[in-house]
C-alpha cells in the first residue's frame, strides 16, 4: 500500500523494536476511535481562534533531525509508545495505536527510504496574540527522493471534522510558502484493523534484523532476475537455502535493506511475487529538515 494524494492516506531484533512503552499503564485497544466533541463542535465567528487568520511565526526542526515531539501528551486513554526503527535510525515516539501501525508499514515498505515522526514544530500566532504549536505527525522520503508530510488520524471522520480540518488547511498554506506540498491524510485504521496486514507487518518487524550473507543476497538477486524480475516467494526462499523459517526471516531482513520487495498487505504466499527495487539513497528528508534547524545548533 502506498500513500497518494487522491487517497485518504497513500530473528534477533533490538529490544525496543518489539517492546512498546505505555506510561499510562493502559493497554492499547483495537477499536474505532470516535472524534472528540471538542473537534466536532467548533465555535464559529471567533476570529481570534480562526486558524485561517493565524500568522506563521516559525517552522523549527529538532536540532538532531528528529524527535521534536514536545507536543506529546501522556494522559490519553490509548497511551504513548516508543520503538526503535532502522530507517530513521532512532527511537520514534508515537501516540495511540495508529501511528505505530503506520510506522511498521513505512519501515518495511521499500518505497520509503526514510521517515521521522513529529520532527517539525510549526508556531502560529492567533488573533489574540496567543502562540499555537502544531506538530505534523510524520515526514517521509520516497524512493524518488520526494518528501511528503503526513497527518495520521484514526479514520476519515477525523479529517472531516472542523476542529481538525481547519488547522490542517492552515498548515498546508504554511507548507506551500516554503515549497512543501499539502499534507497526506493517513487513516491509521487502514493499517491497524486489517488483520491480514497487521499479521504480515508483525512478522516482518520481528524478523527484520536477521543477519544474512553477501552470497545469499547474490543468490536472491539471481533467482529473481532469472524469473524475469518477478520471482516466486517460495523459489526465492529456496535460493537462500537452509532451514525454510530462517530463510524467510532473511528475506524480510533483505526487504528492510531494499534488496527485495514484495507485498505486505497480507502474509506472503508461496506464489507471492518478489521483485528487486531500484537502487536509491536517502538524503532529501534530512536535507529538508536541515533548512529548519535552529541557527544556534
Amino acid at each position: 500500500m502506498n500513500f497518494a494524494l487522491s487517497a485518504a492516506q497513500t530473528a534477533h531484533p533490538m529490544p525496543l523494536a518489539l517492546t512498546q512503552w505505555y506510561p499510562s499503564g493502559r493497554p492499547v485497544r483495537n477499536r474505532a476511535m470516535p472524534v472528540p466533541r471538542r473537534h466536532r463542535m467548533v465555535a464559529e465567528g471567533d476570529a481570534a481562534k480562526d486558524p485561517a487568520s493565524w500568522t506563521l511565526v516559525a517552522i523549527r526542526a529538532a536540532n538532531d533531525l528528529g524527535m521534536v515531539r514536545t507536543g506529546m501528551t501522556y494522559d490519553k486513554e490509548y497511551g504513548t509508545s516508543a520503538a526503535f526503527y532502522e530507517k530513521p535510525r532512532r527511537l520514534q515516539y508515537m501516540e495511540g495505536p495508529n501511528e505505530p501501525a503506520v510506522a511498521d508499514h513505512l519501515e518495511m515498505n521499500p518505497r520509503f527510504l526514510d521517515f521521522q515522526f513529529q520532527p517539525l514544530d510549526l508556531t502560529f500566532r492567533r488573533g489574540d496574540g496567543k502562540l499555537v504549536h502544531k506538530y505534523p505527525d510524520v515526514i517521509m522520503e520516497y524512493d524518488d527522493n520526494s518528501v511528503r508530510v503526513g497527518e495520521i488520524k484514526s479514520n476519515r471522520d477525523w479529517f472531516a471534522s472542523p476542529g481538525i480540518r481547519r488547522p490542517l488547511d492552515r498548515i498546508d498554506v504554511a507548507f506551500a510558502a516554503v515549497g512543501l506540498g499539502p499534507m497526506l491524510h493517513i487513516c491509521g485504521e487502514d493499517f491497524r484493523r486489517d488483520d491480514s496486514m497487521r499479521e504480515a507487518h508483525e512478522i516482518a518487524i520481528d524478523a527484520r534484523l536477521t543477519t544474512f550473507r553477501s552470497e545469499e543476497v547474490a543468490a536472491v538477486r539471481a533467482s529473481v532476475s532469472a524469473a524475469g524480475g518477478y520471482g516466486l516467494f517460495d523459489d526465492v526462499v529456496a535460493a537462500i537455502g537452509g532451514r525454510r523459517s530462517h530463510a524467510v526471516d532473511k528475506l524480510y531482513a533483505m526487504m528492510l535493506k531494499r534488496i527485495v520487495a514484495f507485498d505486505l498487505r497480507a502474509k506472503p504466499r508461496r506464489d507471492t511475487s518478489v521483485t528487486l527495487p531500484r537502487p536509491a539513497r536517502a538524503y532529501a528528508l534530512r536535507a529538508l529538515l536541515n533548512r529548519f534547524k535552529s541557527p544556534s545548533s
